[in-house]
């Protein structure tokens, strides 16, 4: 039972950098949708400038989710090179 527990141990903590990117990409889009819709507001432009915002924050949560998951994959790809 216990090296199940510590193979399961081992896959959740190489999982968990991964499981976090999709959640990141959501905030991303809420975050400058709700600047959006706050510039909306302000200036009088619904819906303009939340669709924007939407368009912001899904390209900058998209740009960051590959970037990581390149800079992730590197680093899985150099340690797996170490060991052998």
């Amino acid at each position: 039972m216990k090296d199940e527990e510590k193979k399961f141990g081992e896959l959740m903590q190489s999982a968990a950098p991964y499981m976090t990117l999709g959640l990141q990409i959501a905030v991303a889009v809420v975050l400058f949708l709700f600047i959006g819709k706050f510039a909306d507001d302000r200036y009088g432009t619904k819906p303009w400038l939340m669709v924007a915002g939407i368009v912001i924050g899904f390209a900058g949560g998209m740009i960051h989710f590959f970037r990581e998951v390149i800079e992730l994959s590197n680093k899985e790809e150099h340690e797996r090179r170490n060991k052998v």
